[in-house]
């Protein structure tokens, strides 16, 4: 198993169990634009993309950005989020600035600051 699958599959058992992300909406190697796809996209149940996440072996670094950056222009996720062997790190635009958390929120909590409401 090659190193960035690894890091996925961790992820997903995460994603899956702990993090309350529902199964059916979880969507990987999805194809998002001609040639190209995205490792994980999270969907909400009106079919609108609400995250995106690109999986990496080892660091993050400024072309992974650029690359989970252009994949999301098409996807127009809220949230996205670059995860490597050491840890993850989730974005989303507010106020016109990019905010960041060094975690994934879990399911719930993605909703509701979605819809603006204060996370519990």
């Amino acid at each position: 198993m090659r190193p960035e699958e690894k890091v996925r599959q961790a992820l997903l058992q995460q994603m899956l169990g702990v993090l309350s992300f529902p199964k059916g909406l979880v969507s990987v190697e999805a194809s998002i634009a001609a040639r190209r796809r995205a490792d994980i996209i999270v969907y909400l149940q009106n079919g609108a993309a609400l995250l995106l996440i690109e999986c990496k072996r080892a660091s993050i670094d400024e072309d992974a950005y650029a690359q989970a950056m252009g994949y999301n222009s098409s996807l127009k996720a809220p949230f996205w989020c670059l995860a490597h062997a050491g840890g993850i790190r989730t974005f989303w635009k507010e106020a016109n600035e990019i905010k960041s958390v060094g975690f994934l929120p879990p399911y719930p909590q993605l909703l509701q600051r979605l819809h603006g409401q204060p996370n519990s």
